[in-house]
């Protein structure tokens, strides 16, 4: 009994570890953080890191990012496409947005817990999930 109540146990703890967001769930996340970032409300988008994200990547270093966006790559258009999958561990999702010089990816990584764990705006061709 007490090695079926263990193995119960662990895998409990295992399907908490590999939780994740319903796809629809962790696009819609993925966008309110970026109209967050769009209206200069940054600190609704810090509330949802991670302890590890929280220390790396604080408010006073996020508050430039969109207008340090728009100064490199022109107005904002539109988000081009949306994908969410799996990355490591974790769960992503890329929002491709184009702007008005250049279209680049927008990278949301969340952990188990759906907190966000990685926010990164890279060039299109690093895009790593599939269409």
């Amino acid at each position: 009994m007490k090695t079926l109540v263990c193995g119960l146990a662990l895998a409990a703890v295992a399907a908490t570890l590999h939780a994740q967001l319903p796809r629809d769930a962790a696009l819609a996340k993925a966008e309110s953080i970026l109209r967050n970032l769009q209206d200069g409300r940054t600190a609704e988008i810090v509330k949802e890191f991670d302890e590890r994200l929280s220390k790396e990547l604080p408010e006073a270093k996020l508050k430039p990012v969109w207008s340090g966006l728009v100064a490199q790559f022109g107005a904002f258009k539109n988000i081009a496409e949306r994908r969410e999958g799996p990355m490591q561990d974790r769960q992503a999702v890329e929002l491709i947005l184009a702007f008005e010089k250049q279209t680049i990816v927008n990278r949301t990584v969340f952990d188990s817990a759906g907190r966000v764990a990685g926010l990164v705006f890279r060039p299109l061709d690093a895009a790593v999930l599939p269409k």
